[in-house]
């Protein structure tokens, strides 16, 4: 399943990933004024469709790193056996039958309170547990319908299944708090 994927980062950031077509990072990390990735579904790369959040993910890893410019790229993302989470079935689930399947229902030292767990490392190896289920089961990433309109995706190997990283656009931090995402990226588009 081919799909067109989009990751925002700090336009520096950015410059080596189009050359070496591959990411070197991938959550989590901590922004300014308390703005946080998580990567709940364990380390992997994480990208989304929707170009307004995407550009609010390319701003904060910009601001952080003092980046006055920041880079939105598009990908060709492949998954062969995608977790699909949507209304159906959630987050919450994956989380508990994963648990469940590592630590039996009696077992988990983080059953009864993961879905208002703050730490960070219990995040990060919750996270973990889910990679580790959803690779057993012969997953090899996730499509995860937040709602009608924005789906995210994790790949957890990014050199199977993200190829044709280049730019979409690029704007400086600041213009993101004037306009919105989508006349920046129009901008920028006319532009070229």
């Amino acid at each position: 399943m081919k799909r067109l994927a989009y990751r925002g980062i700090s336009f520096n950031e950015a410059q080596e990933v189009i050359v070496d077509q591959r990411y070197t990072r991938d959550e989590p990390r901590d922004f300014q004024n308390g703005i946080k990735a998580r990567s709940v579904f364990g380390s992997g790369i994480y990208l989304i469709n929707d170009i307004e959040t995407v550009a609010s993910y390319a701003f904060c890893h910009a601001e952080v790193e003092g980046d006055p410019l920041a880079m939105v790229l598009k990908q060709e993302l492949t998954l062969q056996n995608p977790f699909i989470l949507n209304y159906k079935y959630t987050e919450e689930k994956l989380r508990k039958k994963a648990l469940n399947w590592k630590y039996g229902k009696e077992e988990s030292p983080f059953m009864g309170g993961t879905s208002s767990v703050d730490s960070v490392e219990v995040m990060k190896q919750v996270g973990s547990v889910i990679k580790e289920y959803l690779l057993a089961h012969h997953y090899d990433g996730i499509i995860y319908h937040i709602n009608d309109e924005i789906i995210y995706y994790v790949a957890y190997n990014q050199d199977e299944q993200i190829t044709n990283i280049e730019p979409d656009f690029f704007f400086r931090v600041e213009d993101l708090k004037k306009y919105s995402a989508s006349s920046l990226r129009r901008s920028y588009k006319q532009a070229k």
